[in-house]
């Protein structure tokens, strides 16, 4: 059982990596607005993008590996605001990894696919990056950040989707919603993705961390799909009937951060290093049904549940004022 830190513990990613972590080793989970509660977790609030926050917070709790899972991932809001995404995105990074480093722990770093231009796909890690806005420029600077620091530290660029313990919506959940409410829902043919179950990452990132591997990594799924066929799958997964997703260009959607358009990398690479399968979205989407059907949402939602003065939040750009489907 090792010590293990998790920042960003109440995003998507960071709160499934709390549920998934638990059992195997000793999870200090951390928040910053959104706390939350895990039997057997110790749960913290703090914001790591305060100057010495990190070095207090780490150099206290001495873990044996920090999972950096926070930043600021709204695309539109970093565009609107770049002082914003620079602080959580590259200074904050930046901060994690020198107070890991100095404390002795390993770092998995999460970065993301929007590091590329998305002008053809298919990148490798030896491709040079090209971000088009202001997040993928950020996450981008994050990640240099993190290995002047720490060259050892595992970067994963990644996409995934899943349940979220508060009230904000990803992709999945976004296109659930507009099932249950509405008749037709807009899904981009021209924005493609290789989307990862947020719980199929979290046990791979358990997995970087047993088999501690190093270097700059692509965690993605194993199949490339346009926003569209994701909507149209997972429709059908959820009993829904799939022509009810109407094909629609990105351009309609007046986003104000411009998006790369082919953001599906090769992941052979962790599959060669780490020995490790990782699903595509069909594989994903039948495991993210049965996530809801076996009770794990529940038990997902009552992270946030059981904190006093909860409060739902929703992440702006989950649906634009003309119904577009959310970003990413």
């Amino acid at each position: 059982m090792a010590r293990l830190l998790i920042t960003g513990a109440s995003g998507l990613l960071g709160a499934n990596l709390v549920l998934a972590a638990k059992a195997q080793h000793e999870v200090t989970a951390v928040c910053h607005q959104h706390p939350i509660a895990v039997d057997g977790v110790r749960c913290v609030t703090v914001d790591l993008s305060r100057p010495g926050a990190a070095d207090e917070l780490i150099g206290a709790e001495r873990p044996a590996w920090v999972v950096h899972c926070a930043a600021a991932a709204d695309v539109d809001q970093c565009q609107r605001d770049p002082a914003w995404a620079n602080r959580l995105n590259v200074e904050m990074a930046d901060r994690v990894a020198e107070a890991s480093a100095k404390a002795g722990a390993r770092l998995v770093h999460v970065s993301t696919d929007a590091v590329f231009d998305g002008e053809r796909g298919g990148y490798r890690e030896s491709d040079a990056p090209r971000p088009v806005n202001v997040y993928g420029r950020t996450k981008l600077e994050g990640e240099q950040a993190v290995l002047a620091r720490d060259p050892g530290a595992a970067i994963l660029r990644t996409n995934f989707f899943g349940w979220h313990a508060w009230g904000r919506r990803g992709l999945a959940e976004w296109f659930l919603s507009q099932f249950e409410t509405s008749k037709s829902v807009s899904g981009f043919v021209d924005s493609w993705i290789a989307p990862l179950l947020v719980n199929d990452l979290a046990d791979l990132i358990l997995e970087i961390a047993a088999v501690e591997l190093s270097g700059v990594y692509h965690a993605v799924g194993s199949e490339c799909l346009s926003k569209y066929e994701f909507g149209r799958r997972l429709a059908v997964e959820f009993g829904f009937d799939g022509a009810r997703v109407r094909p629609v260009p990105i351009d309609e959607a007046g986003l104000d951060a411009p998006r790369p358009r082919n953001l599906c990398l090769d992941n052979s690479k962790l599959k060669l290093d780490a020995g490790l399968h990782l699903p595509g979205a069909s594989e994903g989407l039948i495991r993210f049904r049965q996530l809801k059907e076996t009770g794990y949402l529940r038990e997902l939602k009552s992270l946030a549940a059981s904190v006093e003065g909860r409060r739902e939040d929703v992440i702006p750009g989950a649906g634009d004022r003309k119904g577009q489907p959310w970003p990413g």
